[in-house]
């Protein structure tokens, strides 16, 4: 395929995200979007492969040091995450599961029976 010439398919996406105050507790939440490509090959004809290369590196660096940070607050004793027991990661897999179901559930309703249950 020839790169050059070839239509980019993206979309661009927006979410919502938000952040604690520290000291005060409050909550607060923005907007923001960015955009998703429908194949590697959209993602170099749209930055090219150079800008690829450096965010995917970058991406790596921000997950390996995410976790090897969470690993040695464990280590010091100064991780706020709550190691789960085996029962509890069953019984929130199961959780999972069951909202699961339950969202297929809902997304198979027509409009009209969403309307009715207050969907």
């Amino acid at each position: 395929m020839d790169v050059e010439n070839a239509a980019i398919n993206q979309k661009e996406l927006t979410s919502t995200g938000q952040y604690g105050v520290k000291g005060t507790g409050e909550v607060i939440t923005y907007d923001y979007s960015y955009v998703v490509y429908d194949s590697i090959t959209d993602v170099i004809a749209a930055v090219g492969e150079a800008k690829l290369l450096a965010t995917y590196q970058r991406q790596t660096k921000v997950d390996c040091n995410n976790v090897a940070r969470e690993a040695a607050k464990t280590r010091n004793g100064h991780s706020t995450r709550v190691p789960l027991t085996e029962e509890q990661k069953v019984e929130r897999k199961a959780a999972r599961a069951q909202d699961k179901d339950m969202l297929s559930k809902i997304n198979a309703l027509t409009p009209e029976q969403r309307e009715a249950l207050g969907f």
